[in-house]
């Protein structure tokens, strides 16, 4: 009689294994919840930062790329026509532009800015049809006589949202309603970062499915990746900070350059309603408020040549300095 009382007692023993077994796998499969749990809040967060600066971002290119329209459709187009009215005018110095690599003001000069103008307007890029569909977030971005030069092709284009959607960098800035498409965070730190924050971990769901210890470990998993793409999302982040910075400044630069055009070409308007059209009988002081004009309308041009982003989407390194300069020059 002593074999089934050892067979029962390994039996119990059994029992109490799989019940000890039981109760850890329950253990496992709870705490790998909350793992997962504490994961996907991480993925959420980060996505949300990511959001939130890539949408503020986006407001500050689209504000200076609007800017820039507006500046072309008014206090460009004045100055185009009013200075155009003077004669005998080759060549206007302004030595002290000179190191933003700007040595003189000509009929070309003047030639070439009226082009981009009649660009802008052939783009159909006036006031309230050219602030939309992306056209502004481009001009903010690109270099504008790129931009125009473009247009100026003859291309079929009713906005420059078509030319910023061949860039992914843009065209995830825009959120998707451009051309090329949004495609969430993962485009956006890849097309700024060069990396891929891939699915906001598919795996999550699956864990119950598996055994207890199978589940701990996917969840672990599923904690790593999630710290992966928070600190790609930092990353993101930064770049798109520095971003904005520089469209800040740019926009800030551009207005007040904007202003001191408006009251310059005021003056040699009125100038020219006192002393005639002719340059070479200018008083000094005529020909500082023609020489203070084309100055602005310099710095003005420099600015629209002055990209914030290149070709790839990324900001361009030199940008900053070029509008500190210009900067400069214009409280020279």
């Amino acid at each position: 009689m002593a074999i089934p009382i050892i067979i029962g007692a390994v039996a119990i023993g059994t029992g109490i294994y799989g019940a000890i077994k039981g109760v850890g796998g329950a253990m496992d499969h709870s705490k790998a919840k909350d793992i997962n749990a504490d994961a996907r809040s991480m993925v959420d967060e980060a996505n949300n930062d990511v959001e939130e600066k890539r949408q503020s971002t986006f407001n500050t290119l689209e504000k200076y790329g609007k800017r820039k329209i507006t500046a072309f459709d008014g206090v460009i187009s004045d100055f185009i026509h009013t200075f155009g009215r003077l004669k005998n005018v080759e060549i206007v110095n302004t030595p002290e532009l000179q190191n933003l690599g700007i040595h003189g003001f000509t009929s070309q000069s003047l030639s070439d800015l009226r082009q981009d103008y009649q660009a802008l307007k052939d783009a159909g890029l006036g006031l309230g049809a050219g602030l939309g569909g992306g056209a502004a977030l481009a001009f903010g971005a690109y270099n504008g006589t790129m931009l125009l030069a473009a247009a100026g092709t003859g291309t079929a284009i009713s906005s420059l949202s078509g030319v910023a959607a061949t860039n992914a960098t843009l065209a995830w800035l825009g959120g998707g309603t451009l051309a090329a498409g949004g495609g969430g965070m993962a485009l956006g730190t890849m097309v700024l970062g060069g990396i891929v924050a891939g699915p906001a971990l598919a795996i999550f769901g699956h864990i119950m499915g598996n055994k207890g210890e199978e589940a701990l470990n996917n969840a672990y998993s599923n904690l790593e990746q999630a710290r992966t793409i928070r600190d790609q999302a930092k990353l993101t982040i930064t770049k798109l900070e520095a971003i904005s910075q520089v469209s800040t400044l740019a926009s800030e630069v551009f207005q007040k350059i904007t202003i001191q055009l408006r009251r310059s070409v005021d003056n040699l308007s009125e100038v020219i309603s006192q002393e005639g059209s002719n340059y070479q009988e200018f008083t000094p002081s005529a020909k500082k408020a023609a020489l203070e004009s084309v100055k602005f309308a310099q710095l003005i041009k420099a600015m629209i040549d002055t990209p914030i982003l290149d070709n790839d989407g990324n900001l361009v390194l030199s940008t900053k300095k070029k509008i500190t300069d210009i900067q400069i020059s214009l409280n020279s």
